[in-house]
Parts: C-alpha cells; sequence; structure tokens
C-alpha cells in the first residue's frame, strides 16, 4: 500500500486547483500557470473525478467554489504557503556574523546600547555579542572577532600580538537621588547599606581603605553576584554601591544616580583590554571605534569631575 493512498496521483492537480481558487477564475489561472483555459479545465475536472466530489461551480462568466473547494483550497494555500517560506528561507544569503565577547557589565552597560548602532553600520552582517565571565581567558582558545577583556593582570596581555589597552576604572560609591531627599556627604557612606557586586566585598573594602574615612562601617551588607544586579538594588534606592564610573555615566549624567559630596576617585585593580585575533577590515573598524568610544567617555567623565567637584588627582587619565 502506498502512502498518502487517499491523494491523487498527480499532485500537479492540486497547484492548478489552488491557482483558480485563489484567482477564482479559469483564464486567469491558465494566464498564472503559462498553459491553456482548456488544460485548466480537464485538470480540475480530473481533479473532482479522483476525489469524487465537486469544487467548482462553472458559471457564465465566473465561478463559485463549493464547500468542499473552499475547505481544500484553505488546506492548498496554508501548505502552500509554508513550502514557499521554507524554500525562500534556504535560498536567502547567509549572513556574515561579527563575533564580540565581551566581560560581562561590558557588554551589558557599553555594547548592548550601541547595538543599533553596529546594525545600521554593518547592515550585511549580524552582531553577535557573547558575554564572558572568564576572567582570564586563554587568547589562544578564542573564537570571536573582539574579545574584550576586564582583568586584574594586564601586564599579563599588554605587549602580545593584537592586545590594546582600553582603559582603567575609575571607581566611586554611587546612589540613587530617589535615595535621599538631601545631598549625601561622603561620610555618611559609612552608616548606609552597602550593595557588594562580588562576595568578597573586594571593591568596597579597597575603596575604604584607601578613602581615610573616619569612624567604622555600620551599614548593612548585601551581596549581588553581578555589577548589574547591584546597580539595579542601587538605582531602586536600596543603599550604596561602589562602580566603576564610566559603566554608569549616562546614569550619573542624567542625576539617576549620584556620588556623595567631596567625593574622591579611586582606581580599581581591574583595566580593560581589547584582544582582536583577526585583523579583518571590520574587526579594525569596530576597535578603532570602540578606542574613540573610550576616550570620548573618559573625557565625559573628566567634565562632570569638574562639574560635581569630585576629586581626581589621585587618578590617571592615561594609561
Amino acid at each position: 500500500m502506498r502512502p498518502y493512498s487517499n491523494l491523487p496521483y498527480s499532485h500537479n492537480a492540486f497547484k492548478v486547483f489552488e491557482a483558480v481558487a485563489r484567482l477564482m477564475s479559469f483564464t486567469a489561472a491558465a494566464d498564472e500557470l503559462n498553459v491553456t483555459q482548456s488544460a485548466v479545465s480537464r485538470q480540475i475536472k480530473q481533479l473532482e473525478t479522483e476525489l469524487g466530489v465537486s469544487l467548482a461551480i462553472r458559471k457564465h462568466r465566473s465561478i463559485e467554489l463549493t464547500e468542499h473547494g473552499k475547505d481544500l483550497y484553505q488546506i492548498l494555500r496554508q501548505n502552500y504557503h509554508n513550502l514557499d517560506a521554507l524554500i525562500a528561507q534556504w535560498k536567502a544569503p547567509v549572513k556574515k556574523r561579527i563575533v564580540i565577547k565581551s566581560a560581562l557589565s561590558y557588554a551589558t552597560r557599553v555594547l548592548m546600547p550601541n547595538v543599533a548602532l553596529l546594525n545600521e553600520k554593518y547592515p550585511e552582517h549580524e552582531i553577535v555579542i557573547i558575554p564572558s565571565i572568564e576572567e582570564d581567558p586563554v587568547l589562544e582558545h578564542e573564537d570571536c572577532d573582539l574579545l574584550i577583556l576586564n582583568t586584574r593582570h594586564r601586564d599579563r596581555y599588554l605587549g602580545l600580538p593584537g592586545i590594546r589597552f582600553l582603559r582603567a576604572e575609575y571607581m566611586a560609591p554611587v546612589y540613587a537621588e530617589l535615595m535621599s531627599e538631601q545631598t549625601i556627604q561622603i561620610e555618611d557612606v559609612l552608616e548606609l547599606p552597602h550593595l557588594h557586586a562580588t562576595l568578597d566585598h573586594q571593591d568596597w573594602k579597597l575603596w575604604l581603605a584607601n578613602a581615610n574615612l573616619k569612624g567604622k562601617k555600620r551599614g548593612r551588607d548585601t551581596v549581588f553576584f553581578s555589577l548589574d544586579l547591584a546597580l539595579s538594588a542601587c538605582l531602586s534606592g536600596q543603599g550604596v554601591t561602589v562602580t566603576d564610573l564610566l559603566l554608569v555615566l549616562p546614569e550619573l549624567k542624567r542625576r539617576f544616580l549620584k556620588c556623595p559630596e567631596n567625593i574622591a576617585l579611586q582606581h580599581s585593580d581591574w583595566h580593560y583590554l581589547c584582544y582582536q585575533k583577526n585583523h579583518t577590515p571590520i574587526a579594525n573598524e569596530i576597535l578603532e571605534w570602540l578606542t574613540e568610544q573610550t576616550k570620548a567617555e573618559v573625557q565625559e567623565l573628566q567634565s562632570l569631575c569638574e562639574q560635581f567637584g569630585w576629586q581626581c588627582e589621585h587618578v590617571e587619565w592615561t594609561r
């Protein structure tokens, strides 16, 4: 027994009927299929005979589908549409990919806001952004166009082929405007809830050690296992977190986040580097764009320091 035993032997009749039903005309169907009208009529008649039902009622200048004809047309229309879409997908050119692997916070707060810009600039390519939580990857094992590292061991990478230094981190505590109606002073940081991005509280420990604040820390600690979660809690007014100010530059400019009065910027142990494995023209362009954008952001942060009186004598703007 052959499969689909209820279907006619020739499926061409279905194609002819679909055209007739869609155009509601034997003549128009014949023109579309590039056959004679009599050939279309024979195909429809043969189909009706094989199926044992009437599909179309011929009138003087028009046709009318029977209930069987309407049901068959609905099935054929949907399946021909699906087939056409599938085959079109096979024929569509495959876009080349630009793969950027990045430290998680950099991917979230720098690359994601610029995805539209990259898509517009490279419409023939698919932009792929892969977040990385690996602290010190083995460069030879990486399979991407660009890799943005956030590392405490910059000397391990500087001087290697394909490595470019992007920037240092510029650390300070930040809080949300809705947390306090009054301006928070630097001494208040010891009393406020502390939000941490790591279990070891390293950013806070380093900042407090260099801030020379008088008194003991009394604020409660809450740990989040990513900077983005800590910043979200900070933005909702749940406490103060120490962060790289360049990662929250838009929030600082719009005053969604603020720094305490008389704050002094500090460097962390971490630095941003970019590794370019494949020196393609597009990868070269994106690396230059990242470099120039980084310089512009550092300049904006310098302007904010002047505007709000943040002390920055102990940081180096270029290293």
